[in-house]
């Protein structure tokens, strides 16, 4: 895929006060001076792309979308300071019939965390959205 193929572009920085804030709010006081991310860290490089996404560019009525899946595929240390280049794609589309007729739609995205500094790849997040009620 090229950018071309991107639903959305973005830039976010790892901040060490974030990154306090999130320690402190999942309930991990212990490790609130590290200078790496905890795995799902990621979530808050993410926050302003998924109500666009599911809006914007996906159109789905959210009152009827549940959160299917999410996974995180790490390829190398994030650390505070780092800025990434995030790059959404839409890797599936789909409408699945259940047994009792009724549809949903099942979206799949991924975001993949390139590091600014060395064009490294840090991660990649897939996730999957469903929609209830097609």
């Amino acid at each position: 895929m090229t950018s071309s193929d991107a639903l959305d572009e973005w830039r976010h920085t790892i901040e060490a006060g974030k990154l306090r804030e999130f320690l402190i709010a999942t309930g991990n006081t212990t490790d609130a001076e590290r200078d790496f991310i905890p795995p799902t860290f990621l979530v808050t490089a993410a926050a302003d792309f998924i109500p666009r996404l599911l809006t914007d560019l996906l159109k789905v009525d959210r009152r009827r979308t549940l959160h299917g899946e999410q996974t995180y595929e790490h390829f190398c240390p994030i650390r505070v300071g780092d800025e990434l280049i995030c790059t959404a794609r839409l890797e599936s589309d789909r409408i699945s019939e259940s047994r009792d007729g009724s549809k949903k739609r099942i979206v799949t995205v991924t975001i993949d965390y390139i590091r600014a500094a060395d064009g490294v790849a840090a991660c990649r997040e897939t996730q999957t959205i469903i929609e209830l009620g097609q």
